[in-house]
């Protein structure tokens, strides 16, 4: 059963369907279009959620629901389901249009329910691994099909006008945390087999950054290495990553004292930083016109927000999507889009999740006694760390791949801190892996 799930998984992060999940899917050959079908909301609910759903009901029987669970993670997810409903039917009644409010709210849902799908039939860290290593593979597919699409199509201007991306928005998400993966693996269990992995993926998925030109995907990489520098305790794997910053951060302050406000592609990723700093080009003004309109929209009621289904305030009509549908009903900024439509009380009782994932995936970081505990503990932190970017910038809530990344990320803080004695009621590795566990 887990190595269906990790099919699932697989499929919805290398979606091809259309060129806004694969850029290239307009141009060239797409070999995963057919997952459409896994993807077709017209009944209602979609083909891969009904099969998490059969999923859920299997793990439940053969003991899942028994299993030891973290309750503050588990009862977060149930109070975020409870205020998706509320906030459902408050919209609706409010005048709000019900379509609208399902497209807003549908991966919200899903996000929960694959949470405890995969928490029903994943429950140690070896299990979460295999998870990370389905996403790297997706991450490397991507990696590929963006850089071939890149150098046979786009740089020699065979398409007019250029794209702005190459792939798709929410590779950002797989990106991250793929480095991140690999990074730690070298680090956390050093062998000659991680370190020539992390030696020829990392710089695979870096172009992969770089050619898909998204500013955010050098922002979140960026806070994911701060946030697992000091996250590694005090250890041999801690002084191995301390003489790679010695090396790497004086290239990084020489590549940032020359390339900083010049344009060559080559210097990039320093203008994903300019631009959402101290520079504002088109895409940033829109963005802020944009979250301007999602606070008009909050300042209708700010401890109740406007309900599901309620279009945001537009302050302007410059910036205005016409070939999107749903464009006043989905913001590129989620997080605020949250605040506006649900309210102090609502945004609260939803986005809970999110510190309370962090902390028991920092909180196993820090005291799980196996290596590949920890592993999955910092894992959890940059898996959330890089989707809540997505939400704050890229239309998160929005994205499938996005979302089910989170419920892996929600699912291993539901399991591993209990699982490794990181969380009270749980026992540690060394004790289960003494009983015939795998210890590494």
């Amino acid at each position: 059963m887990r190595r269906f799930v990790a099919l699932l998984f697989f499929l919805v992060l290398v979606n091809e369907d259309d060129e806004v999940r694969a850029m290239y899917a307009k141009y060239t050959a797409s070999f995963f279009a057919w997952v459409s079908v896994l993807l077709d909301g017209r009944l209602g609910i979609r083909p891969v959620d009904l099969l998490l759903l059969g999923v859920l009901a299997y793990g439940s029987l053969r003991g899942g629901s028994k299993t030891k669970a973290v309750r503050p993670m588990k009862r977060s997810l149930l109070v975020a389901f409870v205020v998706l409903v509320l906030w459902f039917a408050y919209g609706v009644a409010r005048g709000g249009s019900a379509r609208a409010a399902g497209w807003q709210v549908y991966l919200l849902f899903a996000c929960i329910l694959a949470s405890f799908s995969i928490a029903s039939v994943f429950r140690t860290a070896e299990h979460y691994i295999m998870l990370a290593k389905v996403a790297l593979v997706a991450g490397i597919y991507r990696a590929i099909r963006c850089i071939l699409f890149y150098f046979e199509y786009v740089r020699d201007g065979h398409i007019n006008p250029r794209p702005e991306y190459m792939t798709s928005h929410d590779d950002t998400v797989l990106w991250t945390v793929g480095v991140a993966f690999v990074l730690l693996s070298a680090i956390l269990t050093p062998s000659l087999r991680t370190k020539v992995i992390a030696g020829l993926v990392t710089p695979l998925l870096l172009a992969g950054m770089q050619f898909n030109n998204r500013r955010l995907a050098w922002i979140s990489l960026g806070g994911a290495l701060i946030a697992l520098y000091f996250l590694l305790p005090a250890s041999p794997a801690k002084k191995r990553a301390r003489k790679i910053a010695y090396v790497v951060v004086p290239v990084i302050a020489i590549y940032t004292a020359v390339g900083w406000g010049r344009p060559e592609g080559i210097f990039r990723p320093l203008r994903s930083f300019q631009t959402v700093s101290v520079e504002q080009d088109a895409s940033t003004l829109a963005r802020n016109a944009e979250n301007l309109g999602l606070i008009a929209t909050a300042n209708q009621g700010w401890l109740l927000g406007t309900g599901w289904g309620q279009k945001y305030v537009e302050v302007t009509s410059k910036y205005q999507i016409h070939f999107f549908e749903l464009w006043p009903y989905v913001p590129h900024n989620s997080v605020l889009g949250l605040f506006a439509y649900t309210g102090y009380f609502g945004f609260i009782g939803f986005w809970m999740i999110f510190p309370t994932a962090t902390f028991l995936h920092a909180r196993t970081a820090t005291f799980a006694p196996r290596p590949r505990d920890r592993l999955v503990g910092m894992l959890g932190v940059v898996q959330i760390l890089a989707c809540s970017n997505q939400w704050y910038g890229d239309m998160g809530s929005f994205s499938a791949t996005t979302m089910y990344m989170l419920a892996f990320a929600f699912a291993a803080a539901m399991r591993i801190p209990i699982a490794t004695g990181a969380w009270p009621g749980g026992e540690p590795s060394a004790n289960l892996a003494a009983r015939g566990a795998p210890a590494t």
